[in-house]
């Protein structure tokens, strides 16, 4: 048996504890790769004079040696030792950056990560989509940047599955918008600035429409409310409801906006069926008559407004196959009687 090897017997036998002190306080002649382990196990000895010594020792470990030892050779003890017990950013990044770190342990450190190590972690796709309890942990952060919350409205929209992570709640989103300031605005849209463009930019951002679309859920939530005509022709036809929606409360629209919207099909019904609800637009004609013969309009609302049209319109929504069957019948039925 070697020297080291029956070092190493005693210390993990517990038979000395003096020599447990000493390893404990790392004075053992031991390489890095052997002494920390014991180190780490030390620190969670039942005996609170060699655990306290031990968890000193680790957390006042030159940074170099303790990346050294976890690049590579750490296992998942001595990784949520360090990651949980040592806070210094050049360990953590070492850490968090270990391809095979346990998902379990960065779900436990995202909460209180620095934001320069959030950016670390929000980076790690890999992990995140393998297990995305990541993600949501990380949303508990108090101290999150608007960097790590763009890349996470991201994650969010485009990469996780919904049946892995629920969305949120349309008011939660609602309120991550309403939060969102205006330096976080100017941020993201510097950055939407620098993804491909094609096609003409919008004057008040300088973006394309294409770009204007990839901004997070919560920023185009924001953008929409009191955003002029054209900002507003992008974001009415937005997939998501609320920025559409938004678009919708957020602004004092013209008649003949909104006629053009109720004209539409390429919005979500969603904002078709808020128009019939404002009686300052529904009570004019043509936006009435818009909403009748939109085919994505709410059929039970579109048969309601036919009674409201006159008699050359009813003549061609009954004609007209375009329509839903049962304002087309209805319009007939209509014309008929009045004839």
């Amino acid at each position: 048996m070697t020297t080291q090897a029956s070092l190493l017997d005693q210390i993990l036998s517990g038979t000395n504890r003096q020599l447990q002190i000493l390893a404990a306080q790392g004075l053992v002649p031991l390489p890095p790769e052997e002494l920390l382990p014991i180190q780490v196990a030390l620190a969670e000895s039942p005996d609170p004079e060699i655990a306290e010594k031990a968890r000193v020792a680790l957390q006042t470990l030159e940074p170099r040696v303790a990346k050294s030892f976890l690049v590579q050779q750490a296992g998942g003890r001595e990784l949520a030792f360090f990651g949980i017990h040592v806070q210094q950013p050049a360990i953590l990044e070492t850490i968090l950056q270990r391809r095979d770190v346990p998902r379990e342990l960065l779900v436990q450190v995202a909460p209180s990560l620095s934001p320069e190590m959030q950016e670390v972690l929000v980076l790690r796709q890999d992990a995140i989509l393998e297990e995305p309890s990541i993600l949501v942990a990380l949303e508990r952060n108090p101290d999150l940047s608007s960097y790590t919350k763009r890349r996470i409205w991201e994650y969010r929209e485009h990469l996780l599955p919904k049946e892995k992570v629920p969305p949120k709640k349309p008011e939660e989103i609602l309120a991550e918008a309403e939060a969102v300031t205006e330096e976080e605005m100017a941020e993201a849209i510097e950055e939407a600035r620098e993804r491909p463009a094609e096609g003409q930019s919008e004057e008040s951002t300088g973006l394309t429409d294409i770009q204007i679309r990839s901004l997070p859920i919560p920023i185009r939530i924001k953008m929409a409310r009191g955003a002029n005509r054209q900002v507003r022709a992008i974001l009415i036809r937005d997939p998501n409801v609320q920025v559409a929606l938004n678009v919708m409360t957020g602004n004092n629209l013209p008649d003949q906006e909104v006629e053009q919207i109720a004209n539409s099909r390429s919005v979500v019904r969603e904002v078709l069926a808020e128009i019939p609800k404002r009686r300052e637009w529904i009570r004019k004609y043509a936006i009435a008559k818009a909403v009748v013969k939109n085919p994505r309009a709410n059929l039970a609302t579109s048969i309601g407004l036919v009674p409201r049209m006159t008699m050359r319109d009813l003549r061609d929504l009954s004609r007209d196959k375009n329509v839903p069957d049962g304002v087309r019948t209805v319009a007939r039925r209509l014309f008929m009687a009045k004839r």
